[in-house]
């Protein structure tokens, strides 16, 4: 079965090795300037390309474990069973009040990224990889 291609969005074709250079540099970035300048719609293609490549995972794999939607939802419960309540209504009440102590202003801070990777994890779009000059959507891995 091959990817579906929306034909209302523009495609990329590039050598593996120019993502790569890209990609290389993107981590960098994540080392820098992580967590506070991340963006929980990026992450998860970073994670992925950097596996597809076989390229080091960045260094948040290590505190988050694997990109999953089950993942990010067990991390999810672990902050709403510290609060007492649910992950929204621990946003909007942190928010609303200030955190109080640098723990509630880091748990925000994550409880807010998970959110977001949860988002696209779920709306995620896959990367079609395919070899050779005649680019054809017959012989192709779809990265997700």
């Amino acid at each position: 079965m091959k990817p579906a291609l929306d034909p209302e969005e523009e495609y990329v074709i590039m050598p593996l090795p120019v993502l790569e250079k890209i990609l290389r540099y993107a981590m960098v970035v994540c080392q820098e300037h992580c967590p506070s300048g991340r963006d929980p719609s990026t992450c998860p293609y970073i994670v992925n390309l950097s596996r597809e490549l076989g390229l080091s995972p960045p260094p948040c794999i290590k505190d988050y474990g694997e990109y999953t939607q089950e993942n990010f939802k067990s991390l999810v419960r672990e902050v709403e069973r510290k609060y007492g309540m649910g992950i929204n209504e621990f946003i909007i009440t942190l928010r609303k009040r200030k955190p109080r102590s640098l723990e509630e202003q880091v748990d925000l801070m994550e409880a807010t990224f998970y959110l977001g990777v949860l988002k696209e994890l779920s709306d995620m779009k896959g990367i079609i990889v395919v070899k050779g000059s005649d680019i054809k959507l017959d012989n192709y891995r779809l990265i997700q």
